[in-house]
Parts: structure tokens; C-alpha cells; sequence
């Protein structure tokens, strides 16, 4: 055409490789090499609509900005989260598979057969903690941990406490505080933390082991109350509730939630999930979440991430083997 500029394709494609070299000297990648460039699927062990759904879904929120809006949140349920964590030892290490980490992933290895251990995959962060608490009816005669214990002590294996069913956080903690104190609990295990609440708050049971999150509803109804706090220190919601260390027992159990990947992935994609989930967890909407669900947030980084899981990890199977609990 006259005037105009014409190119072969032999000389098109000639520049095209001559840009792109250019590109890759200047230290310039190419567009289509960006992550994400596909759906990163987050992976929640437990039903939509429980607390670690709700965390896992208000994470996803706030770093899909950074990351073009391609996390979704993919419920695997089953087995005690089993189903979720073998999903995510299955996936390749590539940034596309993400998973939500729970207590239940250091407490199930110990008292499950079969059950892998969390430190197969790597820990990006602990988002959260949710301290655990013995909770009793507000007009029990139970008023202290004393009274608890001497109870126990008097009727060996009578005192019933509610838990979430075998292997809960809620079971770990009845069975350290048995160990602790030298009594027998006889165990009930509900479905769920929320009807083991309500067992307590009706009398059913003697008390519930509770993270502070699940019974905020009933604290606010009046309809329990706290008899000891199972965190290192006292807690925002239970100011006046003492920790069993306070009391001379060694025990400190939380719920907590965080986000594990496949280990072996590559280490600029390793630090855009970094940068995310960091950033997410900094924002006032996430701090607000956490105070309003109950939780305590954690300050740490990485690496303490990673210090606090293999801590809990060994935590629990030091509880396990002292309540005498097999795998099974």
C-alpha cells in the first residue's frame, strides 16, 4: 500500500522474538507469566457457614485485589478436615492450591489413624487465635476451678464435660486439664461446639470446653459464664476469668486459623502470597472482624507462624499420649 507499512510474517515474528529478548535482558516478564493467571483455589476442611468458613471467606476478600480476584473458596469437607489437608498434599506446589490451616491439623495426627501431619505442608501465617474456656451455666453451683476439680475428685468419672465429638480441640483440652489436675471427666462429644454449649447453659452437662469465639452468643444471652481461660493471658471478652497457668496448671490451648500451601513453591510466587495475606491481616476490616468474632490476633510473621504450629503440634501429642489417647 503506498505510504504505508508492510511486514512479512517471517519479519513479524523476527521482531516479536527480538522484543521479548529485549524484555527478558531488561529483566521485563512478559505479561502472560504474571501469577495468578488462573483461579487459586482455597481450600476450607469444614462446613460453609462455621467460623473457620467465615475466616477463610473474609480472607479471600481481602486479597483478591492483589491478586485479581481469582482466590474462591472451595469447602472439602469430611474425616476431620482429613479430606481437605489430602487434597491439598495432592495439589502441586505452583500457588494455584491453597488451604486453611485449623488446631484440628495438630491435634488429628495424634489421635487419628492415618491423619498427615500438618508440617507436610508449609505455613504461610497464623491469622488468628481463639483461646479456649470452660464454660458452665450462669447459675451453676460450679463457681470456680476448684470447685470443678474437687467435684471431679469426689465423683472420679461422674462430672461430665462436652466437647466437639473425639479429637476436638474441645476433647484435647478436657483431657490436659484431667491430666493436669489428677480427676476423671467423663466426656460427652456433641456435634459441634455449639450444641456442647448448649448442653452446659441447659445443665445437661457440668461444663463445655469452648473456643471464646463459639460462645460469645451465649455470654451475651446471660446464659453462661466462664470458669477458667485456657490462654496464656487473660483474655479481652473475660477480663476477670483467670488462665489455668494463673492457677498453677500448665496449660495453654487455642483454636487458631491460618493458611498453609504445598511445600516446594516457587519463591516469587511464595512471596506474592506473602504480601497478600500480610497486607489482608493489616487492614482495620480484618482487625475489626477478629474483635467482633472473639479472637485474638497474632503478631507474628512467617517464621513464628511456622514456630507456634510445630509448638502446638508437639503440644498436642505430648496431651495425647499423657490422657492415654490412641490413634484410631
Amino acid at each position: 500500500m503506498p505510504g504505508g507499512f508492510t511486514m512479512g510474517r517471517k519479519g513479524l515474528g523476527v521482531t516479536v522474538l527480538m522484543l521479548l529478548g529485549i524484555s527478558l535482558l531488561l529483566g521485563i516478564q512478559p505479561a502472560w507469566g504474571k501469577y495468578p493467571e488462573r483461579k487459586i483455589k482455597f481450600i476450607c476442611a469444614w462446613a460453609a457457614g462455621g467460623g473457620s468458613d467465615l475466616m477463610a471467606r473474609m480472607l479471600t476478600r481481602l486479597v483478591n485485589p492483589d491478586l485479581g480476584g481469582r482466590v474462591y473458596v472451595e469447602n472439602i469437607t469430611g474425616a476431620s478436615g482429613l479430606m481437605g489437608i489430602r487434597e491439598a498434599l495432592a495439589a502441586p506446589p505452583d500457588g494455584y492450591t491453597i488451604m486453611l490451616l485449623t488446631t484440628t491439623n495438630t491435634i488429628a495426627p495424634n489421635v487419628i489413624k492415618d491423619y498427615p501431619s500438618v508440617e507436610l505442608l508449609e505455613a504461610l501465617n497464623v491469622a488468628a487465635e481463639d483461646p479456649m474456656i470452660f464454660a458452665v451455666a450462669v447459675d451453676s453451683p460450679l463457681k470456680t476451678v476448684a470447685d470443678l476439680i474437687a467435684k471431679a475428685k469426689a465423683n472420679p468419672g461422674k462430672v461430665t464435660g462436652a466437647t466437639a465429638g473425639h479429637g476436638s480441640p474441645q476433647h484435647l483440652a478436657n483431657a490436659a486439664f484431667a491430666a493436669a489436675t489428677g480427676t476423671e471427666i467423663s466426656y460427652v462429644p456433641y456435634k459441634g461446639a455449639a450444641p456442647a454449649l448448649v448442653a452446659a447453659a441447659g445443665k445437661h452437662v457440668d461444663f463445655a470446653s469452648a473456643g471464646i469465639s463459639e460462645a460469645v452468643t451465649l455470654k451475651e444471652g446471660n446464659k453462661i459464664r466462664a470458669l477458667v481461660s485456657l490462654s496464656a493471658k487473660r483474655t479481652r471478652l473475660y477480663p476477670d476469668t483467670p488462665t489455668a497457668c494463673e492457677l498453677g496448671y500448665d496449660i495453654v490451648i487455642s483454636r487458631w486459623m491460618g493458611v498453609g500451601v504445598p511445600k516446594g513453591l516457587p519463591p516469587d510466587v511464595k512471596a506474592i502470597l506473602l504480601a497478600a495475606f500480610k497486607k489482608a491481616m493489616a487492614t482495620e476490616e480484618f482487625k475489626k472482624f477478629v474483635a467482633q468474632n472473639g479472637l485474638e490476633p497474632f503478631t507474628g510473621g512467617q517464621e513464628e507462624a511456622k514456630a507456634w504450629i510445630k509448638n502446638q503440634n508437639d503440644y498436642f501429642k505430648k496431651v495425647a499420649e499423657r490422657a492415654g489417647i490412641k490413634p484410631e
